[in-house]
């Protein structure tokens, strides 16, 4: 007799993560919703990693555990993707955690509204406190908000039918992913829920590969996929104001390690790309059309178009940039 197919597949990367996989993994075990299975895929760690997950799959029945070489956080989850037993997939990075209702929520809403894809919210944390929180709110923008592949729950066989998988390139895998996803299907629900732990780990690799900007990352490369996946899309404003809020962050994460020069030419490369394909925004960044975006991310983008307009940014980069 065949062992029963779990509901939900929880999919973990895990890279060089000995001193925060327990706190993840402990966090997912004392849930109150119990038919899963977890698949910890080791992506190559140098540490002791591999160990702490063997201890855990000796332990619990449902993990799984798989070793492979490194190659990356896109082809790990896809490869989860492939794996997966259950009905529906959540993701969680290594170094995060969970709440102990999270399954339980989730699992109710995808099946309430039997939608696929459900998206929820998060706590940005470190080890002392809840430094923030955040949720997308039940709008056309909402969606956009929180473009990671956490606080989520997907149906797998809508995954698989539409060949749903994240890009493996050093940035913006996870965006690919949700905007590829928003648009093959509108049977999306939101819940205001922050059962989600974003915990801040500054050796992470998304705090340390994307600072100056890498020889490995061609931006139009980028921008150019994702234009393939919302071709299509009816949402054209809140795709192009997406592209402008998503270049900015770029400049601004990947530029303070970088010189002026470094800034401005990847600004004036992007902006000719933006011209050359027509996806300059004009939604205002105090829009209430962009409602539940936060107000540090408004005025970030409001600040930044007025450099623009004004001339002033290879002052600003100038004096942002560190590197002389």
């Amino acid at each position: 007799m065949q062992n029963k197919k779990p509901k939900i597949s929880i999919i973990i990367p895990v890279y060089n993560s000995e001193k925060y996989i327990k706190q993840c993994l402990d966090s997912i075990l004392q849930n109150t919703y119990t038919d899963y299975e977890i698949l910890l895929i080791n992506d190559g760690s140098k540490d002791n990693s591999l160990t702490i997950l063997e201890d855990y799959k000796i332990k619990d029945g449902r993990i799984k555990v798989v070793d492979k070489e490194n190659q990356g956080v896109a082809p790990t989850r896809n490869l989860g993707i492939s794996m997966a037993q259950g009905e529906y997939v959540i993701f969680i990075d290594n170094d995060d955690f969970i709440d102990s209702d999270y399954l339980e929520t989730y699992l109710k809403e995808i099946e309430k509204n039997k939608s696929d894809i459900v998206i929820g919210g998060y706590k940005r944390t470190n080890k002392e406190k809840v430094l923030f929180s955040d949720y997308p709110r039940d709008n056309k923008w909402g969606k956009y908000i929180i473009l990671a592949p956490w606080a989520k729950i997907y149906r797998k066989s809508f995954l698989l039918e539409n060949k749903i998988q994240f890009l493996d390139y050093p940035i913006g895998e996870d965006v690919y992913f949700n905007l590829k996803a928003f648009n093959f299907t509108k049977k999306i629900s939101s819940i205001n829920y922050t059962g989600y732990n974003w915990f801040y780990n500054g050796e992470s690799v998304s705090n340390t590969s994307q600072k100056g900007f890498s020889q490995k990352i061609n931006i139009i490369y980028f921008l150019n996929k994702l234009l393939e996946i919302a071709k299509n899309s009816q949402e054209n404003e809140y795709f192009k104001y997406y592209i402008k809020r998503y270049y900015i962050w770029y400049l601004l994460f990947s530029g303070r390690q970088a010189s002026a020069d470094e800034f401005m030419n990847q600004y004036y490369t992007i902006k000719n790309w933006i011209q050359e394909k027509g996806l300059e925004s004009k939604l205002n960044p105090l829009s209430n059309k962009l409602s539940g975006e936060n107000y540090k991310n408004r005025l970030i983008v409001l600040i930044f178009r007025f450099l623009e307009k004004i001339h002033l940014l290879p002052i600003f980069a100038k004096l942002y940039c560190q590197k002389r």
